[in-house]
């Protein structure tokens, strides 16, 4: 999923790939995600600085609620999300 930028640097994923990735491992986990399972995604894992502001945006949405709890969390922001549907 990286792209190579023509002086041959990779790029990682950017905020909106990060955020449909952790919007398909929720999907995948029953609507809840842990900061386990996303620090454990490989893809999510490349770049965790744009995993994290994209766990943020993500975390701005209604259907969408985090949760912070005492942990052993490495970069990911939260401890837990959950998505939540009327």
């Amino acid at each position: 999923m990286h792209q190579t930028l023509v002086t041959g640097i990779e790029m990682g994923m950017n905020t909106e790939q990060a955020g449909r990735r952790l919007l398909e491992l929720l999907d995948a986990n029953g609507g809840y995600l842990t900061a386990a399972i996303a620090e454990a995604d490989h893809e999510l894992a490349q770049d965790p600085a744009t995993a994290s502001a994209a766990a943020h945006q993500l975390a701005t949405e209604t259907e969408i609620i985090t949760g912070e709890e005492t942990d052993v969390r490495g970069w990911f922001p939260f401890s837990f999300m959950r998505r939540v549907k009327d």
